[in-house]
């Protein structure tokens, strides 16, 4: 794999039953960049066609031949064609070797980003990634990735960053936005022809390059933006937008370099006070996906109606470290959402994970005496038709299936005796949790 690839994700109001898996190939010496994906069902998309959505397509620079002088740069140097390939470890919060990387510095940076952002902008709701590929983050940074121990990289922390991908909406137009952060002693690079247009530097010493590649894709005009900040205190960041230009720009140079002269988006960034760990990568039920697709004001309903069911059901037996987390999309799935809580009573920790989905047919009760019938769990009828099966073995694990649709499946990894299934299944029936 190449260094600072790009991260693509799907984008529909409905999403289509395809997930999005562009891998952008930046070459250093020719600027050209390389997008590749699959078109959904033209029926099932309501947002902004942007170049991530479009089917194969080359994007590049329109000149031939690198540039001898650059703005700004008092030296510019031949581009060497070199490449680094390595296998990339999926990554996780917290890992030793990029200390300048928490859960909470994740959270941070995110919150930092989305408040640099142009005010009338909003960000699609997307599934916070931590894997390499099939990644969609709506603009949440994840865990650092970098080359595997076993890869023969001299200097891993160099080739390591973590990403945030996502489509931003701006007046009903969009645009596929990439973030990449990592950590660098080593200052601003030498310019590199064809790697930059130009070179400034900010007040506080941060030296900022940009660059614009254009070219055609489906037989309209591309364009992609970069900018590479390079502050005082070893944060690199690089900013990229790819988007349709003329009546669908969305994010100008201006704008981007706006983002990446942020104070806060940067490593040595204080913390603020409460902010919370990452969350966990969470995932749908396994079931198809024929439930409504999932929006924001779901998530916020639906996360206030299950806060207060927990608390309920829970409050006079289980301290938690903090509320649930915020209700994230499942990973993958555009009708599911999902959240995870964790239980800190002495002798009974553990996590408390939730997903909902809507769409989904009540499930048959099994023939007692069918011998193919599942007996690792005891289905019932609860009184308002629900049907709820509850697990007999493994995790606490209580699934109930609403009239309405809506299966809500919640389970505890609890080591304790503390929460019961009847405690899950309280919750899990508990009003205001239908999509």
């Amino acid at each position: 794999m190449i260094h600072r690839s790009l991260f693509g994700h799907r984008v529909a109001a409905r999403q289509p039953k395809i997930f999005w898996l562009f891998l952008a190939f930046a070459i250093v010496a020719t600027g050209v960049i390389v997008v590749e994906s699959r078109a959904p069902d033209a029926t099932e998309v309501a947002l902004p066609e942007t170049p991530g959505t479009s089917a194969f397509s080359a994007v590049s620079d329109d000149r031939s031949d690198p540039p001898t002088e650059i703005p700004g740069c008092a030296t510019v140097l031949a581009p060497d064609n070199s490449a680094v390939a390595f296998v990339v470890d999926e990554g996780s919060y917290d890992d030793p070797r990029y200390p300048w990387l928490s859960g909470r510095k994740a959270t941070a940076l995110s919150d930092a980003l989305a408040s640099a952002l142009p005010n009338d902008t909003t960000i699609e709701f997307a599934a916070p990634g931590s894997a390499l590929f099939l990644t969609e983050s709506a603009l949440r940074f994840g865990p650092v990735q970098g080359p595997s121990r076993s890869s023969s990289v001299d200097d891993p922390s160099f080739f390591a960053s973590s990403n945030a991908a996502g489509l931003l909406i701006r007046n009903g137009r969009g645009v596929d936005l990439n973030v990449s952060l990592s950590q660098s002693k080593r200052g601003a690079p030498s310019c590199i022809g064809g790697n930059l247009d130009r070179r400034q530097v900010l007040a506080d010493g941060t030296v900022v390059d940009t660059k614009e590649s254009t070219g055609d894709v489906a037989g309209r005009t591309a364009v992609i933006r970069t900018v590479s900040a390079y502050a005082p205190d070893g944060t690199t960041l690089s900013v990229n937008a790819s988007q349709f230009v003329s009546s669908d720009e969305v994010m100008s140079m201006e704008d981007l370099v706006t983002v990446a002269s942020s104070s806060d988006l940067r490593i040595d960034a204080p913390i603020p006070p409460g902010t919370r760990p990452a969350p966990r990568p969470c995932s749908g039920t396994g079931t198809a996906q024929d439930g409504p697709a999932v929006t924001w004001s779901d998530a916020d309903r639906i996360g206030r109606a299950l806060e207060h069911a927990r608390i309920r059901a829970l409050r006079a037996v289980i301290a938690f470290e903090q509320p649930l987390t915020p209700m994230q999309r499942g990973s993958f799935t555009d009708d599911t959402l999902c959240t995870s809580g964790t239980i800190m009573t002495p002798g009974s920790e553990g996590v408390l994970s939730v997903s909902i989905t809507g769409g989904q047919p009540l499930p048959e009760i099994p023939d007692r005496y069918d011998p193919a019938a599942d007996r690792s769990v005891d289905t019932v009828r609860l009184p308002d038709g629900s049907i709820s099966e509850r697990s007999k073995r493994g995790a606490r694990t209580v699934t109930v299936t609403r009239p309405s649709g809506t299966r809500v499946r919640i389970s505890s990894t609890s080591a304790g005796d503390l929460i019961t299934i009847g405690n899950l299944e309280s919750i899990a029936t508990a009003p205001g949790l239908d999509l």
